[in-house]
């Protein structure tokens, strides 16, 4: 995983400053918060409602006790980044409460990086890696998708403007077979 790492650091690492705080919303191991705060020098805290055994054990660690609401202050952090998260809720309407719970404890930005298959193949050969990768960290895999198209309503609806949005191909671990999209989005 360390080439993936490699990939997400590189698109998301612009869109950050030395200094800023970071919640990692759904951090998984941690290796991503890890990666920028050694190239950019934020500083990350992680949450998530699995705890990974591999999680990286030096960045702080707030467990979810709850899907959807975070243990945390409106503003309390510069950033909220959200890696692969929403399609992982087994609602629409979970989506956007928890996209609205994150808009709530970011001063100013969130940067999210989603699944958006563009085609039934695309959404075959996603839905196909998502349950391997998840497998064995016992995430669910309900694969509640949508379009990049899609995400810019929901987010607007949380008084969130889009700044920048890049849909690609991963290299890593995908091999290039389905479709991600970066939205870094600010507080209006």
């Amino acid at each position: 995983m360390f080439l993936r790492e490699g990939e997400l650091v590189g698109k998301i690492a612009p869109h950050l400053e030395r200094g800023q705080t970071l919640l990692d919303l759904g951090s998984g191991t941690g290796l991503i918060a890890r990666r920028l705060a050694q190239r950019v020098g934020v500083r990350p805290t992680m949450t998530d409602l699995i705890e990974y055994d591999n999680r990286v054990r030096e960045l702080r660690f707030i467990p979810m006790r709850d899907p959807v609401t975070i243990a945390a202050a409106d503003g309390a952090y510069d950033v909220v980044m959200m890696l692969f998260v929403l399609h992982h809720m087994e609602r629409w309407e979970d989506q956007e409460r928890l996209v609205r719970e994150a808009a709530r404890v970011a001063l100013r930005r969130l940067i999210v990086i989603e699944d958006t298959p563009t085609s039934r193949i695309d959404r075959a050969l996603n839905v196909f890696w998502d349950k391997v990768l998840n497998l064995r960290h016992g995430v669910p895999t309900p694969f509640t998708f949508r379009s990049a198209e899609a995400w810019e309503p929901v987010f607007a609806r949380a008084g969130l403007t889009t700044s920048h949005r890049d849909t690609y191909r991963a290299k890593w671990p995908t091999l290039m077979t389905y479709h991600h999209t970066l939205f870094v989005l600010d507080r209006s």
